[in-house]
């Protein structure tokens, strides 16, 4: 019976443990970093019109989660190019680099979809974030998901929002 009852439970326990990817990391963030948090790039799916501001809100969202503890400090920056044009990690190293700071993030919004409330469709959003080392330009972790809401109240910033919890707690 004991085999039985684990046979049910090791896949709901496998199932709910694949559902966030993994942050990896290549280097460790001390605790107590003042890291940068530059606004990412907005999504680009064509015809979507909640992409508009959406880097902005993600970038807000990822500043806002990682200074909530002692942790971290992070303090957001302006992108120095437009919300939908790609900044590559190296200006962003050497933006920060000119701030001062040590870290910095830097990333992009894949998706970020929100529907009216009650309307039996899901909203969705979708990140992919670097933590880069100024000194070197060094990725030292990263993180990518793109996931639907769990629930008909859920909004594309709290979904954002539980992936850059997930990523705080893991650096």
């Amino acid at each position: 019976m004991r085999y039985s009852y684990s046979l049910l439970v090791l896949p709901l326990l496998l199932v709910s443990c694949a559902s966030t990817p993994a942050v990896v990391k290549r280097g460790q963030v001390p605790i107590g970093s003042e890291i940068a948090v530059i606004s990412f790039r907005d999504c680009l799916v064509s015809g979507q019109e909640d992409c508009d501001g959406s880097g902005n809100t993600a970038g807000g969202i990822f500043a806002q989660v990682f200074s909530a503890t002692n942790k971290f400090q992070a303090v957001p920056l302006s992108r120095p190019v437009g919300p939908k044009e790609t900044l590559t990690d190296d200006a962003a190293v050497a933006l920060a680099k000119i701030k001062g700071y040590k870290y910095v993030i830097n990333g992009e919004v894949d998706d970020y979809y929100d529907v009216a409330p009650l309307t039996f469709r899901v909203d969705r959003a979708g990140i992919s974030v670097r933590i880069l080392r100024v000194e070197d330009g060094h990725i030292t972790a990263y993180f990518s998901q793109r996931k639907a809401g769990s629930s008909n109240f859920a909004t594309p910033s709290g979904i954002i929002k539980e992936m850059a919890e997930h990523v705080r707690d893991s650096l």
